[in-house]
């Protein structure tokens, strides 16, 4: 108990300094080492990815009540979970509890090429290995875990949705684009990230570097997305407090910041902002 202990608090701190560099050069929070994980569907088990070695994890699932260790693997390759916006939010199992998605990790300088792993639950065992040249990072998994989302960096802060056949690992070769402004350019870090009930929606929150914002809108069965503007003109470091949830009616994304409340509504059947108020500076 007591080297597990302490490869926890190593693998903690593995994630904390993972994050901070991520923060200071990466587009994408990267994939997270230990930590809390990832949690499956209806929160009864977590999944753990910790360092085992430069070419090796130790991949762990651990029941959430008690903190057990249920399963342990090792998988080749230096991966994590991935983390899909700033505010720390975790991702990669499907909403059918098979399948699980590591990254490799993501620094502040571009690869040469980015892992994907795929691994079958509850045995964690490997299913698939994709490498994409270049810079990317996981977004999204569909609810039946056969399609993977993963934005391709073309720099900085302009990427595009693409979409992977987990089975295959074939990327499609068409991005997914709102098809109301399909030439506009993707900009933007993601800040934070909401979910339908159902796991077919993912919802995050964009900062642009112009100083807007916007929620863009993902249906991971249909392939289909929307970019949601917000009306704020210039959002400063208040957008990193923004926190957003489906309603409990499925029928609206709620903004929210701490000391504030709620400082957008928007209505999830029109797309359309109901209300809005500013955000607080520090």
């Amino acid at each position: 108990m007591r080297a597990l202990a302490c490869l926890c608090a190593v693998a903690a701190v593995a994630a904390f300094a993972s994050d901070v560099a991520a923060g200071d050069g990466g587009p994408s929070p990267g994939a997270m080492l230990g930590w809390d994980g990832v949690k499956g569907p209806g929160g009864r088990l977590r999944y753990v990815a910790l360092p085992g070695s430069a070419a090796s994890t130790t991949v762990a699932t651990v029941r959430v009540r008690d903190g057990r260790v249920l399963t342990f693997r090792l998988v080749r390759g230096a991966l994590g979970v991935p983390t899909v916006a700033f505010d720390g939010t975790t991702d990669g199992v499907s909403a059918d509890g098979r399948r699980l998605v590591l990254t490799s990790a993501m620094g502040g300088r571009s690869p040469v090429a980015t892992k994907l792993v795929i691994l079958r639950l509850p045995a964690l065992r490997a299913l698939r290995t994709i490498v994409l040249p270049g810079l990317w990072a996981f977004d999204a998994i569909s609810p039946d875990g056969r399609t993977i989302y993963a934005l391709q960096y073309r720099s900085a802060d302009v990427y595009s949705v693409r979409s992977i056949d987990a089975l295959t690992g074939k990327v499609d070769p068409r991005a997914i684009v709102d098809l109301r402004e399909p030439d506009e350019a993707m900009r933007g870090v993601p800040t934070a990230r909401a979910w339908s009930a159902d796991r077919r929606w993912a919802y995050t929150l964009y900062a642009k570097p112009n100083g807007r914002a916007f929620v863009h809108a993902l249906d991971t069965v249909r392939r289909e997305a929307m970019c949601i503007d917000l009306p704020w003109r210039a959002v400063g470091d208040a957008i990193w407090r923004v926190r957003m949830r489906v309603s409990s009616d499925g029928g609206s994304l709620v903004l929210r910041q701490p000391g504030l409340g709620v400082v957008a509504t928007i209505d999830l059947g029109t797309r359309a902002v109901r209300a809005s108020r500013s955000l607080a500076s520090a």
